[in-house]
C-alpha cells in the first residue's frame, strides 16, 4: 500500500452523496479528501460506489473531480424525474442499479448512479430513501406532499406579506391617550385578516412560535415590546377599542374572572358564627379612601397596668381551601395589581371586597393577634386565635389624622393611645438596628385620559400607626409558628455592610447611598433576623385578600389553631411561596412600569414648559441622573455644567417619552 492511495469513491450521508479521494487506510478508518479539499476520516461502511479512475497525485484530485462532475451533470439533465417515478412505481423498482437499467439501459456507471441519486434526492417528492435504495411513493403520497408544499409556499408568501404590513403599520406613531375625533383607524387588506386574527389570539395568550419570532424581530426596530407592538397594531386597525386598557392587555392581566370562578365565588355564603360563639368588637379599620379589600382592623384597651393591642386580619382561608378552583386562580394571579387605570383583583370581588373583607358593622371570621405592652412599650405577652368579630368603624387615613391631631371623642383618644404604642415599638426596633427611608410616595389615577397625582404624606401619624401594627402582627405570627414548630416561610434580611445611622437615612440621597449597604433579602424555612426591620424573625400574612403568599401563611396558622392537619409541609410550602413571590415580583414590575408611563403623560399634560425642581443624584455620561421633586421620579438631565450631588436645580422637560417612561431635562439657565 502506497502512502497516497488515490481511489475515488462515492460516500453516503443520509439522503446526500459526496465524492471523496482516499489517501490512506488506518485500521478500520479511511483517510480521504472531500470535494472541498478538506481532510476527513470515515468508516468503511460509508463507502457506496467506487469510480474506476485513480488519482495519481493529491494535486490532481480537483481536476479529476471537475471532469467527473461535468459528466454527472450532463447525465442529470437528461433525467425526467416524473417519467422515472411513473416507471419505477409501475414496476416496483427501488435499487439504484435497477433504476439505471430501467431508465438508461446499457452499462451501469458511477456517473449514472450519482446522476440518478442527485435527481431523486434534490426533489424528494416522488421517492423516499430506505438505506441505499429509493422507493417510489404512491400517487396519493405524492399528491399529499404536493399539497403540503403548496401550503408551505402560500404560508411563506403570507408570512412575507404580513411582515411587510406589520413593519409598515408599526411606523405610524400612536399617542398614549387616544381621541376618537382625531385618531382614525386604518383599513385592513382582506389578505391580512387571517394574520390579524392570529395576532388577536396570541395577545390573548395562545402559543404561536412563528408569529412570536416575527413580532419579536419587528418590535426591536420600533423600540416597543412585542406585546406593545401587537396591541398598537390592533388598535390602529380598530380590532381593539381606543379606550382599551393598554397596561392590562400588554401585561396579559385578566380583569374578569371566568364563569366557573365567579360561580364558585357566589356559592360561598357569608360566614356566620355558631350560636355559642362570642362576637368581639374591634374598634376600627384604617385604609385609603378607595381601598375595597379591607385586610385588617385594630383596637386598644387598658388591661390593668398593660396596654392590650388587638390586630384583626381577614380570614379568607376559612372559605378558600388548598387546591380548590379559587385557590388555583389566586395562586395563578399571585397578587392584586394596582394600576393607575384600574385595580385587577386577586380574588373575585364577591369574596375580597365583600364577604371576606372586614367591612364595618358586619360579622366576620378573623385571625386575631393580641399583644400586651407595658408602659415602656415592651411586649409582655401575646396570643393568637381565630374569632368572630365586628369592626365598629371604618376610618380613612385623612380622617384618622384629623382625629389624632384635633379629635376629642373616644375614637380620637384610642388612636392617640395606639400611636403612642406604635412609636414605642418603632423606637425599640430602631434600637435593634431598624431603619426607615422616607421616600416620596404618590398615587396616580387616570380617568377619561386625564391624569391626576396625589402626594401621600408618608409622615402621617395614622400611616405610622397602621404600619407598626402590621409589623407587630407579622412578628407575632412568626414567633408563634416557631414556638409551635409550624412550617412557615420567614422573611430574612442579612445585616448591612455597615451600620445605617439616622443621619444617613435623613440625607436626601439616602436611598442611593444606603441601598448599596443593605444585606441580601431572602425566603427561609428557618427563622432568622430581618435587619431592616430590627426583628429576630418575621413573616408576612397581614394581606391575605390581596397577596397569595399571605393567604398560604394564614392557612398554616389557622389549621394549627383549630387542630387540623397542616395544609403544607416544608417542601410544598417553599415551592408554593417561590411561585407566589415570583408572580408578585412580576406584578410589582407591571405596576412600576405603568406608573412611570402615566407619570410621563402627567408631565406632558401638566408640566410642558413649566419649571421642574430636580435633585442631582450622580453624574452620568452627558449629564446627571436626577430625581424630580416632589415625586422622587428619576430623570436624565443633559448638561455640560458642573453640578454637585445633592444639589437642587431648576429644569424644564426637553423631551418626554411617555411609552418608554422617561424624560430628558435641561437647565432653565
Amino acid at each position: 500500500m502506497t502512502e497516497f492511495e488515490g481511489q475515488i469513491w462515492i460516500i453516503q450521508n443520509n439522503d446526500e452523496i459526496h465524492f471523496i479521494c482516499t489517501t490512506k487506510r488506518v485500521k478500520n478508518k479511511i483517510q480521504a479528501t472531500n470535494e472541498k479539499g478538506r481532510e476527513l476520516r470515515i468508516p468503511k461502511d460509508k463507502l457506496l460506489w467506487q469510480h474506476p479512475s485513480i488519482v495519481k497525485e493529491p494535486n490532481d484530485w480537483s481536476a479529476k473531480l471537475a471532469t467527473i462532475k461535468i459528466a454527472v451533470n450532463s447525465i442529470r439533465k437528461e433525467i425526467d424525474i416524473d417519467l422515472l417515478w411513473e416507471t419505477a412505481l409501475e414496476l416496483e423498482v427501488s435499487a439504484i442499479d435497477e433504476l439505471i437499467d430501467l431508465y438508461f439501459g446499457g452499462e451501469i456507471t458511477t456517473e449514472k448512479r450519482a446522476a440518478i441519486w442527485y435527481a431523486i434526492s434534490e426533489n424528494r417528492l416522488y421517492f423516499k430513501r430506505k438505506g441505499h435504495e429509493w422507493e417510489a411513493r404512491t400517487a396519493k403520497q405524492v399528491q399529499e406532499l404536493k399539497d403540503q408544499r403548496e401550503r408551505e409556499i402560500q404560508r411563506e408568501k403570507s408570512q412575507a406579506l404580513a411582515e411587510e404590513w406589520l413593519q409598515q403599520i408599526s411606523k405610524n406613531t400612536m399617542p398614549v391617550v387616544l381621541n376618537n375625533d382625531v385618531f382614525k383607524t386604518l383599513d385592513i387588506p382582506i389578505e391580512i385578516i387571517p394574520f390579524i386574527e392570529r395576532l388577536e389570539r396570541w395577545l390573548r395568550g395562545d402559543a404561536d412560535k412563528d408569529l412570536e419570532e416575527l413580532v419579536d424581530k419587528i418590535s426591536v426596530s420600533v423600540k416597543l415590546t412585542s406585546r406593545e407592538l401587537v396591541f398598537e397594531a390592533l388598535q390602529k386597525t380598530g380590532r381593539l377599542p381606543l379606550n382599551a386598557d393598554r397596561d392590562v392587555i400588554v401585561a396579559g392581566l385578566k380583569t374578569e374572572f371566568s364563569a366557573a370562578i365567579n360561580e364558585a365565588s357566589q356559592a360561598i355564603q357569608v360566614w356566620q358564627p355558631t350560636e355559642n360563639q362570642t362576637i368581639n368588637n374591634i374598634l376600627f379599620s384604617i385604609d385609603d379612601e378607595d381601598t375595597r379589600e379591607v385586610d385588617d382592623a385594630i383596637g386598644i384597651e387598658k388591661d390593668g397596668e398593660l396596654w392590650k393591642l388587638t390586630i384583626a386580619i381577614a380570614n379568607p382561608a376559612s372559605v378558600i381551601h388548598r387546591g380548590d378552583i379559587l385557590d388555583r386562580e389566586a395562586m395563578r394571579r399571585g397578587t392584586t395589581v394596582y394600576l393607575p387605570t384600574q385595580t385587577v383583583l386577586m380574588l373575585p370581588e364577591h369574596l375580597s371586597c365583600n364577604i371576606a373583607s372586614l367591612t364595618a358593622e358586619q360579622v366576620r371570621s378573623s385571625l386575631i393577634m393580641r399583644v400586651w405592652l407595658n408602659t415602656e412599650g415592651q411586649i409582655v405577652n401575646s396570643e393568637i386565635s381565630k374569632e368572630a368579630i365586628i369592626v365598629l368603624k371604618r376610618l380613612h387615613y385623612s380622617d384618622a389624622d384629623i382625629l389624632i391631631n384635633q379629635g376629642e371623642d373616644d375614637t380620637a383618644q384610642k388612636l392617640r393611645e395606639l400611636l403612642n404604642c406604635a412609636k414605642q415599638l418603632q423606637t425599640q426596633r430602631r434600637t435593634d438596628g431598624a431603619f426607615t427611608l422616607q421616600r416620596p410616595e404618590y398615587k396616580i389615577k387616570v380617568k377619561a385620559g386625564e391624569v391626576t397625582i396625589d402626594m401621600i404624606d408618608t409622615s402621617s401619624p395614622s400611616r405610622l400607626l397602621v404600619a407598626e401594627m402590621m409589623i407587630l402582627a407579622n412578628q407575632m405570627a412568626a414567633k408563634y409558628a416557631y414556638l409551635h414548630q409550624i412550617p412557615l416561610i420567614y422573611r430574612v434580611q442579612d445585616p448591612p455592610l455597615e451600620p445605617i445611622t439616622e443621619e444617613m437615612t435623613s440625607d436626601p440621597l439616602a436611598l442611593h447611598k444606603v441601598r448599596k449597604l443593605l444585606g441580601r433579602s431572602s425566603l427561609s424555612l428557618q427563622p432568622s433576623g430581618h435587619s431592616g426591620l430590627g426583628l429576630s424573625m418575621y413573616t408576612q400574612l397581614t394581606s391575605p385578600l390581596r397577596r397569595f403568599a399571605d393567604l398560604v401563611m394564614q392557612r398554616q396558622l389557622v389549621a394549627h389553631l383549630v387542630d387540623e392537619e397542616l395544609p403544607y409541609d416544608k417542601d410544598e410550602l417553599l415551592k408554593v411561596l417561590e411561585t407566589a413571590d415570583r408572580t408578585a415580583r412580576a406584578a410589582r414590575q407591571i405596576e412600576g412600569e405603568a406608573k412611570k408611563r402615566w407619570f410621563m403623560q402627567y408631565l406632558k399634560q401638566s408640566y410642558s414648559n413649566v419649571p421642574l425642581e430636580a435633585l442631582v443624584v450622580n453624574e452620568v455620561k452627558g449629564g446627571y441622573k436626577t430625581e424630580l421633586q416632589p415625586w422622587g421620579v428619576e430623570a436624565y438631565l443633559a448638561t455640560t455644567k458642573s453640578l454637585q450631588t445633592g444639589e437642587y436645580v431648576t429644569t424644564i422637560a426637553e423631551k418626554i417619552r411617555v411609552k418608554a417612561g422617561n424624560v430628558r431635562l435641561k437647565l432653565t439657565k
